[in-house]
C-alpha cells in the first residue's frame, strides 16, 4: 500500500476559504474504526455549497467534504466489518464534522457504515446516494403519517434536483400523482420521464391570503421560504408536508390558519442526524419497495474528482439537473 492518498480538502484560516487536492497519510486504526477504499461518491447541493465556499458547511478549519460514499473495506478494527466487505455511508457527519467522501480512502467509525444491500451495487447505491436516502426518509415519514394516494396529488419543489428527482420517481412508482414544481426552463420532458404527472412552472404565486385554494394533498419541499409558505396555504385537509431543504431561504413566515383549520402537518427531515439504527431499514427499502427505476435518467453525469469544483459551481448557479456521481477510484 502507498504511504499516502489523494484527498480534496477545505481550509478556513481566519474565515478565509481555500480548497486544494493534497495527500493524506495512512495511520493505525482507532478502536471500532474501519478503513474504506472509496469507489464512488456524489455531488450534493450541500457539497456544492461547501466546495464553492458559498456556505461554511464544515465544522472546523480543515476537512474533506463529501456527504456520502460507497467502497470496500480494506482494514478493520471492528467486529462488524471485515476486509472485502462492500459498504456505503451517507450523512452522519461526513463532510461536516468528520472527513467525507471526496478522498481515495476514508477512516470512519463503524456505526455510520451500512453493508451494501444485496440488490444494490457500489455504483447504484451512489446513484441513489444522500439525495435518495433523504427522499426515502421523507416518503417513509409521509406514508407512516397516513398520506393516502386517494387524497390527491403530491407537490415536489426543487423538482429537478437530486432529492426532488428521486422523490418524484419513488412516489410515482408507489402510485401517487405528482406535481413537479420548478423555476427552471426546459425541464418538463425530464420531469415527466422520471414520473411527474404535471409540471408547474413557478412564476407568480400569492401569499396574500391566510389560506389558498387547495392544490395539493401533500408535498416534499426542498426550497423553504415563501414557496414553502405558499405550499402550506395550498395543501388540503390533513396533508403532510415534508421539509427537507432551504435552497431558497431558511426563513418561514406563515400563519397558524392552515394548521388549525385544515390540520396540515409540517414534518421535518434531517438525513444527517437520522438515527443510525434506522439507516439499515431505509436502505433496505431503497433496495426493494422504494428502489427508483429511473436512475439512469436522473444521474446525468459521472465525473472525476478533478471536476468537483467545476460542477459544484454549476449546481450553485442552478444549471444542473438530476444528480452528479463522482468516480473516486
Amino acid at each position: 500500500m502507498k504511504s499516502s492518498y489523494k484527498s480534496l480538502k477545505i481550509f478556513y484560516d481566519n474565515n478565509n476559504f481555500n480548497i486544494k487536492f493534497l495527500p493524506s497519510f495512512f495511520r493505525p486504526l482507532y478502536k471500532k474504526e474501519v478503513l474504506v477504499k472509496i469507489k464512488y461518491s456524489n455531488l450534493n447541493y450541500k457539497d456544492a455549497l461547501s466546495v464553492t465556499g458559498t456556505s461554511r458547511i464544515i465544522r472546523g478549519n480543515c476537512l474533506v467534504p463529501g456527504l456520502d460514499f460507497s467502497g470496500t473495506v480494506i482494514d478493520s478494527n471492528s467486529s462488524k466489518y471485515t476486509k472485502g466487505d462492500d459498504v456505503l455511508a451517507t450523512g452522519a457527519g461526513l463532510g461536516e464534522t468528520i472527513d467525507g467522501g471526496f478522498s481515495e480512502y476514508a477512516y470512519v467509525p463503524e456505526n455510520i457504515l451500512i453493508k451494501l444491500p444485496n440488490k444494490l451495487s457500489l455504483f447504484s447505491s451512489m446513484q441513489i446516494g444522500t439525495a435518495g436516502f433523504t427522499a426515502a426518509i421523507s416518503i417513509d415519514k409521509m406514508i407512516h403519517n397516513k398520506q393516502k394516494i386517494s387524497s390527491g396529488p403530491i407537490a415536489i419543489t426543487g423538482a429537478s434536483g437530486g432529492v426532488g428527482s428521486i422523490a418524484i420517481n419513488i412516489l410515482s412508482n408507489l402510485g401517487f400523482e405528482i406535481i413537479a414544481i420548478t423555476k427552471k426552463n426546459n425541464v418538463n420532458s425530464y420531469l415527466k420521464k422520471i414520473g411527474a404527472s404535471k409540471v408547474f412552472k413557478l412564476k407568480n404565486y400569492s401569499n396574500d391570503n391566510f389560506l389558498n385554494k387547495t392544490l395539493f394533498a401533500g408535498a416534499v419541499d426542498n426550497v423553504g421560504g415563501e414557496i414553502l409558505n405558499w405550499i402550506i396555504k395550498s395543501t388540503s385537509n390533513s396533508g403532510n408536508i415534508i421539509c427537507v431543504g432551504m435552497a431558497l431561504n431558511h426563513k418561514l413566515n406563515t400563519s397558524v390558519f392552515p394548521f388549525i383549520i385544515r390540520g396540515i402537518n409540517l414534518l421535518g427531515v434531517s438525513s444527517t442526524n437520522y438515527p443510525n439504527n434506522k439507516r439499515k431499514y431505509i436502505w433496505k427499502n431503497l433496495s426493494n419497495k422504494y428502489k427508483p427505476n429511473k436512475l439512469n435518467i436522473i444521474n446525468s453525469k459521472c465525473i472525476n474528482m478533478e471536476d468537483i469544483v467545476k460542477y459544484s459551481k454549476k449546481i450553485i448557479s442552478g444549471k444542473s439537473i438530476g444528480k452528479v456521481i463522482i468516480k473516486i477510484s
